[in-house]
């Protein structure tokens, strides 16, 4: 896990929202092995319209950084 939601007492919930509590403490942002790379799962659509553009910079830092996502991991037993 990348990135994850505040607990619920400090998140700031829209009044559009049900149940929004429910996503606290939750993963907002993971970093799955996939084969020889990584694919990184959102927990919303970071590029869907109507979006703020504060949501975009997860996915251009993704973009920026795509050969650095295992930077201070461990290598798996056995790899090279």
């Amino acid at each position: 896990m990348i990135l994850r939601y505040a607990e619920a007492k400090r998140l700031l919930v829209s009044g559009l929202l049900d149940h929004g509590g429910e996503m606290a403490e939750r993963a907002a942002v993971v970093d799955a092995r996939y084969g020889e790379g990584h694919v990184l799962l959102f927990a919303g659509n970071p590029l869907w319209r109507g979006e703020t553009v504060g949501t975009y910079a997860p996915v251009f830092s993704a973009i920026g950084n795509f050969d650095r996502l295992d930077a201070g991991t461990s290598p798996e037993p056995g790899t090279p």
